[in-house]
């Protein structure tokens, strides 16, 4: 049985120590199943130890509304990322459990994503859209209510934002939704960095194209895999400049 809600009075927080994430994430994208799930984003940001409970925020990219592919993203959730968390991640209560029978105890959830209207097919521009959202407390009540407030306030669509809770027994009163909100947010903001830092490397990846191009050089794809915003940014003005050198008309 899911445990009861906490009904105690708020406590402070514990300070959240600095933990990397990324090694389990990276290899979660490794171990993908036969259906080939996107890997969720999350950081160490999204990650919250409170005494004997831990929280820890994902997003997942969402193209549709069916509950049968956010089942199939739930269920990779926690077959294939939770089992590669680092015991180090988990209060002692945990740390002894194996990985794969280690569950947390509430994926509560929430989601939004642009779809098409019934009978539409997107070709009469955007009234052939609407916007399906939903949410799940998976026992934690309230607690996706606190999640899709954060997906509303940071303008997302297209996402279906998880907060994971391994609960060891001590309540944490309200101060729980706090640590939810923030988790699910600093997934969420790290999900919106990585989608821009995309964004930029296609741009980066069509410009070298067409610089090439103009120089009739052979055409060589850069992957831009170490790519930070900053540097991205160098590069995209470095590339402007020499495609308007390269564009400008010879006298």
């Amino acid at each position: 049985m899911r445990p009861q809600r906490d009904v105690s009075e708020p406590e402070a927080p514990a300070k959240r120590p600095r933990v990397s994430v990324a090694a389990w994430v990276t290899s979660s994208t490794q171990s993908a199943d036969t259906r080939e799930l996107p890997a969720p984003t999350t950081c160490s940001e999204a990650y919250i130890r409170d005494r004997d409970s831990v929280f820890i925020g994902y997003v997942y990219p969402l193209v549709t509304a069916s509950p049968t592919y956010r089942s199939a993203l739930l269920e990779n959730l926690s077959h294939v990322v939770h089992p590669l968390i680092p015991n180090d991640q988990f209060p002692p209560q945990f740390q002894d459990i194996a990985p794969k029978k280690r569950k947390s105890t509430h994926d509560m959830y929430a989601f939004r994503v642009m779809q098409l209207k019934p009978g539409r097919n997107g070709l009469g521009g955007p009234s052939d859209f609407g916007t399906a959202e939903g949410h799940d407390d998976d026992g934690e009540t309230w607690g996706s209510e606190k999640i899709m407030r954060v997906i509303r306030e940071m303008g997302a669509s297209d996402v279906l934002v998880i907060v994971s809770r391994w609960y060891g027994g001590q309540m944490l009163g309200p101060v729980r939704f706090q640590h939810i909100t923030h988790v699910a947010r600093a997934a969420l903001q790290k999900h919106f960095d990585l989608e821009a830092l995309q964004e930029c490397r296609q741009q980066l990846q069509s410009m070298d194209a067409k610089i090439q191009a103009l120089r009739q050089a052979p055409v060589q794809s850069h992957a831009y895999e170490d790519l930070t915003m900053d540097r991205a940014k160098r590069l995209l003005l470095a590339r402007k400049k020499t495609l308007d050198a390269l564009q400008r008309p010879k006298s």
